[in-house]
């Protein structure tokens, strides 16, 4: 399982689930390459537990949600999870809300930890995962570019 998040113009979406397929349709050095030049951002697992993280009990339906589930969701035809995209405004509230929650006052607040992994192994997954989300989202937001997500569970 896992997230890769790619950053590009709006002019760049694709129109359509085959176009948005095919953005990601390309040898795994290009997207480590993407990933190296601070375009994209990967996340192996732990996003469902870093989107929790980020979810304020008191605060259904508010900025937490962008950073990882956030977006205009693409249906994949063939029945897989599909695509997000969080468009240029959409990025711009996610790179601030991120610039502006601090990950150790939130894991302070998270209690609900997975059984198979300790507690400091997780932690430290998702404070890296947070400061690559944060810096990712701030240069995305700064070109004025829109975000697309895509999932495989």
């Amino acid at each position: 399982m896992w997230v890769y998040f790619q950053g590009l113009e709006s002019s760049g979406l694709p129109e359509d689930a085959a176009g948005f397929e095919a953005l990601f349709d390309v040898e795994f050095d290009e997207l480590r390459r993407r990933v190296r030049a601070g375009d994209a951002v990967w996340l192996e697992s732990g996003f469902f537990q870093l989107n929790e993280l980020y979810s304020p009990r008191s605060e259904p339906g508010g900025d937490w949600e962008f950073p990882v589930f956030g977006g205009r969701h693409i249906q994949d035809p063939g029945g897989g999870p599909g695509h997000a995209v969080l468009e240029p405004p959409g990025v711009a509230r996610a790179a601030a809300y991120l610039e502006g929650v601090s990950f150790p006052d939130r894991w302070q607040e998270w209690r609900q930890l997975p059984s198979s992994y300790s507690h400091e192994e997780l932690r430290e997954r998702l404070a890296q995962d947070h400061e690559d989300l944060r810096a990712f989202y701030g240069r995305s937001a700064e070109r004025g570019w829109a975000v697309v997500k895509h999932f495989s569970f």
